[in-house]
């Protein structure tokens, strides 16, 4: 009798992922263990073993697709124990199969590049048609009278926005209603009322009208960046202080010790320093270092020093987290560092190793730039961003006795959630970290 093999959460939270790899096909002879999906959960890259021995009867997804949890992954048929000569069986008809996939997958490649052009028109009209359905009202889910499945948080957020839970479109598990899919419905729901003009804003063009296009799909990390980003942006009142550090005693230091820290296996970089002035000015405000639960109108101190750590890739950006970083010497920081960042570019991070942050950094300085407003990474309340370090003239001294020097400058942009810290509390926050940057000496003692 077949069974069906659904995906399940690897990882605490997780709601959906991306299938990056199928590692059988239709007919294939797996046992207990086999890797036969890899996916991508939440940046994080997983291997899907199976959990049973048997053949696979039917596959229901594709590469790309986007996978919920309790989704089928496939049905197979479990083997009989004992039935060698079964499964001998099944290998040879395995092989035979495979032949016979590849064949048909080149065939169809070969069919999809002759109707190319009539699938980009198709593809044209199923984009305009959706857009109109988006735009109807859900009529018949107001017909269903039943409690609609969602969580005390997520009916209290609805309450709190107006928001009828029987219009909101389920993404979650048997019909369950999410905060994610509220808060989603909550954005719709705005620009509705905004007016016709500004939702007639929002409806993309045919851009084919004027040339050729391409549309790229948005991958895993892209996906995720883009609703986490939008969730910051939605949910948080951002503000921003900015200032500018001078570091030049701090490189002079860096410099002398370079070397001999590269020869331990690390990079000994600017941003390792900025991490220890973090932990410190975090130590002072920890504030700073918290996490705001709206449910319980609660802020939530914690005392432990993560910082996570943005790394550009070429996959997009991943944010993985160095522990402890009050607790390891310059040393082991630029090696945990360097670990994590050719970790972070090789693919090889789990999901583990991007959660926990206290506070995020993030060092476009060396691409240029010389200030930016960084986005807070729920749950956390801060996030600092560097910008280029730059030689610069300096004034020393008043109007009537003073001299200019060359100084190395790094600006320096906090941005902070003002539900849980003022601007007061930024200003002062910013102001020991630089006293801290400017003092090298200073902050090893501290340190």
């Amino acid at each position: 009798m077949s069974q069906e093999f659904k995906f399940s959460d690897p990882g605490e939270g997780l709601q959906e992922a991306e299938v990056l790899e199928i590692h059988v096909e239709e007919g294939t002879y797996v046992n207990d263990g086999d890797i036969v999906f890899t996916v991508e959960t939440d940046k994080a890259a997983t291997d899907i073993p199976a959990p049973f021995t048997g053949r696979v009867e039917k596959i229901h997804l594709k590469t790309g697709d986007t996978v919920r949890v309790d989704d089928v992954l496939l049905t197979y048929q479990p083997a009989d124990e004992g039935d060698e000569e079964q499964q001998q069986s099944d290998s040879e008809q395995e092989q035979e199969q495979k032949q016979q996939a590849k064949t048909e997958k080149e065939e169809k490649e070969e069919q999809e590049k002759r109707d190319a052009d009539t699938g980009k028109q198709k593809e044209r009209e199923a984009t305009k048609r959706k857009q109109e359905d988006k735009a109807e009202p859900k009529a018949k889910e107001r017909e269903h009278q039943a409690p609609v499945p969602a969580s005390p948080s997520t009916r209290r957020i609805a309450r709190e926005r107006g928001i009828d839970l029987r219009d909101v479109e389920p993404s979650g598990p048997q019909g369950r209603v999410t905060t994610e899919d509220v808060e989603a419905f909550g954005g719709e729901s705005k620009e509705k009322a905004s007016g016709e003009a500004s939702s007639k804003s929002t409806t993309l063009p045919d851009f084919t009208r004027w040339g050729e296009v391409e549309r790229q799909p948005m991958r895993s990390i892209r996906r995720v960046t883009a609703e986490r980003m939008s969730q910051a942006w939605r949910e948080i009142p951002h503000v921003f202080h900015q200032d500018i550090a001078d570091v030049t005693e701090l490189e002079r230091f860096r410099h002398q010790y370079e070397d001999s820290a590269q020869a331990k296996g690390g990079k000994f970089t600017l941003t390792i320093l900025v991490m220890k002035a973090l932990v410190f000015a975090m130590k002072q405000f920890p504030r700073f270092n918290a996490s705001l639960d709206t449910e319980n109108q609660e802020i939530i101190l914690k005392h432990y020093y993560n910082i996570g750590m943005a790394v550009a890739t070429d996959r997009g950006l991943l944010v993985p987290v160095i522990r402890d970083v009050d607790r390891k010497n310059l040393i082991e920081l630029t090696e945990a560092v360097s670990t994590t960042v050719e970790k972070a570019r090789n693919g090889e991070l789990r999901r583990e190793d991007m959660e926990g942050a206290s506070m995020t950094l993030t060092n476009p300085g060396p691409l240029g730039g010389t200030s930016l407003s960084p986005l807070i990474n729920p749950p956390e309340v801060a996030i600092l961003g560097l910008g280029q370090a730059r030689l610069e003239p300096v004034v020393h001294g008043d109007l009537d006795n003073y001299e200019v020097k060359p100084r190395r400058r790094l600006p320096l942009s906090l941005g902070f959630d003002h539900r849980v810290n003022d601007g007061a509390d930024a200003a002062n926050f910013v102001t020991t970290l630089i006293g801290a940057l400017e003092d090298p000496r200073s902050l090893l003692l501290k340190i």
